[in-house]
């Protein structure tokens, strides 16, 4: 990700409130789901054949009377109250941080894209077996954000049934478990997607903002080579200064990067951090951020 894709760059702060502050789409998913379980339970359970045949994703649905949105609808619905809470717990747990790092609209984005990619590998699946069965649940979606959150800290330790776990068995357990269950009250093949999902997205960069709406705001940097001026000769008076120790004896090299290489430097300096803290940086770090820091205040101090 580059600096001008960046939640602090582009100006994503929200406000207070619940739905302000630190991941507020994560929230408002949460929310969402929330209030479709009650409503599933209270106003639509007087009539099973309309949520079953309108909001339920199933293949005869999708296929035969074109309700396309089922693909979505059927993510925010549940079976019962231990499936919404481990779907929302693991989605509380893991995607406020997937949201802080990539941002509100692309995590928003990457959770709508894998509801629909997950619910649509399981309809096709079940249509090329002839199976007719009906799907619920955002376990899909939750998926890929689980695997995101793995392939970013695979190691990080959590609290699971009060016993630290790195990232990585759980991932491990979330796809193998449903294997041992009834395979028919358990979409697995929607976990698979949204596992597979996942990564394609942080393999191949598929941001919202990246593919899409950056090619409209994002701001360029025009790259000038700097004219060749003689410099009168410095009286060689110290080892050091005729060695080109001297601070001002040549310019980095960072502050002529092109805007997409320092981007990519930039990328490469965060994961850095991310792993091994500030303690780890080199020279030549510092100074990729001190360069990124001071393009991001220009461009901040020429907007009208």
């Amino acid at each position: 990700m580059g600096i001008y894709d960046r939640e602090y760059y582009r100006g994503e702060s929200g406000g207070p409130g619940w739905f302000g502050g630190v991941a507020p789409w994560c929230k408002t998913l949460i929310v969402i789901n929330c209030v479709a379980f009650l409503l599933q339970q209270s106003v639509l359970r007087g009539d099973p054949f309309l949520l079953t045949d309108w909001f339920e994703a199933s293949p005869e649905g999708i296929f035969q009377h074109g309700r396309i949105w089922q693909l979505w609808t059927a993510t925010f619905l549940h079976s019962g109250i231990l499936h919404i809470l481990g779907n929302m717990w693991f989605l509380w747990l893991v995607g406020r941080e997937m949201e802080s790092l990539y941002g509100s609209r692309d995590f928003l984005a990457f959770y709508l894209l894998a509801a629909g990619t997950s619910t649509l590998g399981w309809v096709l699946i079940k249509h090329a077996t002839g199976v007719n069965d009906h799907m619920v649940g955002a376990s899909g979606a939750v998926m890929a954000v689980v695997t995101l959150y793995t392939l970013f800290y695979p190691r990080r330790e959590i609290l699971f049934f009060f016993l630290p776990m790195p990232m990585w068995v759980l991932l491990a357990i979330y796809l193998v478990f449903p294997l041992f269950g009834d395979s028919r009250r358990v979409a697995y093949e929607a976990h698979l997607m949204g596992a597979a999902f996942a990564f394609c997205y942080k393999q191949f960069d598929l941001r919202w903002s990246r593919l899409f709406s950056a090619r409209f705001r994002r701001p360029r940097l025009r790259v000038v080579t700097p004219m060749q001026v003689d410099q009168p000769r410095a009286r060689p008076s110290s080892s050091s200064r005729s060695d080109g120790g001297g601070l001002g004896s040549k310019p980095s090299s960072v502050t002529v990067l092109p805007e997409e290489q320092l981007d990519a430097r930039l990328d490469e300096v965060l994961a850095k951090i991310a792993r091994e803290g500030r303690t780890g940086l080199t020279e030549e770090d510092h100074r990729v951020l001190q360069e990124a820091s001071r393009r991001a205040r220009d461009k901040r101090s020429d907007r009208p």
